[in-house]
């Protein structure tokens, strides 16, 4: 059975879709919610049940509130600049003090302290099923430093791709290719009708079916700056091995998939994990 699962996920990740910034938040919040507690869940839900909006009212629809809301003010929390080069040049940039792995720790300290409002909790809740996420996306963790750009390229915006005809939309850029996963997540419309929950149900379950927690290690590390350290080392080592201006490969693009199903795994395996550290009474 595990056998047929795996290939049909793999036929899913051979087929060019999208999007990561929705669908791909949505599956890792579907993974997460299977695993928490029972009175956790609960918990989840009557927090959620406070504030947010039409579209964000459930856990998994929760994952994208913080795209949705984003701003000047809080747009930094949802990535981290570790700078590098790759033309073996010094670089002494710094990221922001405010980014992600900030945000993931502030958050969780306002979720835990009950003696706070249920609106400021459930806020944090709904940052943390986000940001969770977002520290698993690799091109959310670095920014290459050049000549060009000696400022980064801003997690890769700044460097250009020319996208193969199968890829809807069209990534531009290589931050925008790894958004989309390499093509992993179909595109799911909010607020989810009955056709998309169950879309976002059966990809989820297809990617845990794949990659279960006990195939992966470090699926108990609590620490946000190591779960930001292993993207940083993917975006070094897989993202940026495509050269500036080319057609992302067939064989890039499935790597680039595979990644992306595995950093949705972590993330919704260390996503329950958090919460059932956070809110079990």
């Amino acid at each position: 059975m595990r056998s047929r699962l795996a290939l049909a996920l793999l036929a899913c990740l051979a087929t060019p879709v999208f999007a990561w910034i929705d669908t791909g938040h949505m599956v890792i919040a579907q993974i997460a919610e299977k695993r928490l507690q029972l009175d956790v869940r609960r918990q989840c839900e009557e927090l959620l049940a406070v504030g947010g909006d039409f579209k964000t009212n459930t856990f998994v629809t929760a994952a994208c509130w913080a795209d949705d809301t984003k701003s000047r003010e809080n747009g930094a929390w949802h990535y981290i600049n570790v700078h590098f080069r790759t033309d073996g040049k010094k670089t002494d940039n710094k990221p922001e003090p405010e980014n992600v792995i900030w945000a993931i720790e502030k958050f969780s300290k306002v979720l835990a302290n009950r003696s706070l409002p249920k609106a400021e909790r459930a806020d944090a809740l709904r940052y943390l099923i986000h940001f969770v996420g977002d520290v698993h996306q690799p091109m959310h963790n670095v920014a290459r430093d050049t000549d060009t750009f000696p400022n980064g390229d801003r997690g890769g915006n700044d460097f250009p791709v020319v996208s193969p005809p199968s890829l809807k939309p069209e990534p531009r850029n290589l931050h925008f290719l790894w958004d989309i996963g390499g093509g992993l997540f179909p595109s799911v419309p909010r607020p989810l009708d009955v056709r998309g929950k169950r879309e976002i149900a059966d990809l989820a379950d297809r990617i845990v079916a794949l990659m279960p927690a006990t195939s992966l290690s470090g699926v108990d590390d609590p620490d946000p700056s190591r779960w930001s350290a292993e993207s940083v080392a993917l975006a070094k080592s897989r993202a940026y091995s495509l050269p500036v201006g080319s057609v992302p490969t067939d064989q890039y693009l499935r790597a680039a998939q595979r990644a992306s199903a595995e950093r949705a795994a972590l993330a919704g395996y260390r996503l329950a994990n958090l919460l059932n550290k956070l809110l079990h009474q």
